[in-house]
């Protein structure tokens, strides 16, 4: 896979068909797998449900998770976008309701045996609906992960260790200290940070004012830049890091990101961790009669995460995380050196075009070509830094916006569009026409 490949144009509806895919086929393309351990792990994904984008089902077949991982191999995420075959892999007896109604008594009765849930639907359906027979219902159940040993099962907690550094990172937000406000007063910040689980080095930790998805945007641009571009990435289950902005990123780089359900340690148990060695060596020895500001916080966090953290022995380890770390520095894979990281992480929203060339971005006027008035653009900024806003029109780059400045607008001639050619006379009038024909 080439990081920085460039993405094929698409409409936001298929770009989001697309994203879905590779979230999906992630696990079986981002490294070589036997075909059994392929197979077993497309079959682990068919099981679950999932919110499919504009599909009313609820389930993807092993069949079409193959087939969706080698379009990736061929052509990349652009060819994710093209449309599935809609008809393999369907129980074509059940209905989504009636499988709806399955998965909830099997739920609220894991017990249940086949024969005992056969009775309870022919009840509720009636003698009009279609058998069900039995070997189809245990498919489905199986399929679904519906059985009562697996419903049954207890939940289990194993050690988790990558293997290798960059294998997987680990990324979390904790409730910080309180810092000056550069405009008088005091205002609380967060911690945004990554860690690499196999080494327990932090990529990148930074205070910010925000908690919220511009600010974990931003570390991970800067942990990418620093260390070099993760295989999977674990992050919260939150709305916010569940948008489409966040999704862009890891497959534009061929990244798997996994939202990890709460307590599932090997989601969160490193970080946690990590912060709480923060808390007691960093945060528990800061003056707090001496209230910095949010950049000398996170000066001094730079310093202890460079000149302590990295540097201590790490128990688990056995060495340093910083040594520990590079000993896969063959491992690490890099961005190229043409990749602009930060274009990646832009945000991009789309905007209407006023008729005097302008349009509202966060509650702030800018000017878009006098060509653009009345059409829908779309621009990508960084939200850290809005000093940079570019107008894309049709997949392709049309200006850098500039604010409205209505003094100098005031003394510049208004710039007329482009006159449209004359058309030639057709010489049809239907009212002289029917007065020909009826007179």
């Amino acid at each position: 896979m080439l990081l920085g490949r460039e993405i094929f144009p698409v409409d936001a509806k298929s770009e989001k068909l697309a994203v879905f895919r590779y979230a999906l086929v992630a696990p079986l393309v981002i490294e070589t797998l036997p075909h059994g351990e392929l197979t077993r792990r497309a079959q682990e994904i068919a099981s679950r449900h999932y919110d499919i984008p504009h599909s009313k089902r609820r389930a993807v077949s092993v069949d079409t998770l193959l087939d969706w991982a080698l379009r990736y191999r061929h052509g990349g995420f652009e060819a994710l976008a093209r449309k599935p075959r809609q008809d393999r892999g369907q129980f074509r007896t059940l209905t989504p309701q009636l499988a709806s109604l399955i998965e909830r008594l099997k739920r609220e009765k894991p017990h249940h045996t086949g024969t005992s849930l056969l009775r309870e639907l022919a009840l509720y359906s009636g003698q009009d609906a279609p058998a069900l027979s039995a070997a189809t219902l245990y498919r489905f159940l199986k399929q679904r992960g519906l059985s009562a040993k697996q419903l049954l099962a207890p939940q289990a907690h194993k050690t988790f260790k990558a293997e290798v550094a960059n294998q997987i990172w680990q990324a979390d937000m904790l409730v910080g200290p309180w810092v000056q406000r550069p405009s008088g007063g005091r205002i609380q910040v967060f911690l945004h940070a990554t860690l690499d689980d196999a080494s327990r080095v932090i990529p990148h930790a930074q205070f910010y004012a925000s908690q919220g998805l511009d600010a974990c945007l931003d570390c991970l641009q800067h942990a990418m830049a620093d260390r070099g571009v993760p295989l999977r990435l674990y992050i919260d289950k939150a709305k916010i890091y569940r948008s489409l902005q966040l999704a862009r990123i890891p497959d534009s780089l061929g990244i798997l990101i996994i939202h990890p359900d709460p307590y599932q340690c090997e989601g969160r148990g490193k970080i946690e961790r990590c912060f709480r060695t923060l808390r007691e060596q960093f945060l528990a020895n800061l003056d707090p009669e001496n209230l910095l500001s949010l950049d000398e916080l996170n000066d001094r966090l730079r310093v202890w995460i460079d000149n302590a953290y990295h540097c201590t022995e790490h128990s688990a380890l056995g060495t340093t995380p910083l040594l520990r770390w590079q000993r896969d520095i063959e491992h690490i894979r890099l961005l190229p050196p043409a990749t602009d990281l930060r274009r990646l992480y832009f945000h991009r929203l789309d905007r209407k075009v006023r008729r005097d060339f302008s349009f509202l971005l966060h509650n702030r006027l800018y000017e878009a070509p006098p060509h653009l008035a009345g059409q829908t653009i779309e621009v990508r900024f960084d939200p850290l830094d809005a000093s940079q806003v570019e107008i894309w029109f049709q997949e392709k780059l049309e200006a850098t916006a500039r604010p409205v400045d209505p003094v100098v607008n005031g003394q510049l001639p208004s710039a007329k569009p482009t006159a449209s050619p004359e058309p030639s006379p057709t010489g049809i009038n239907f009212v002289e026409q029917l007065h020909r024909e009826k007179g």
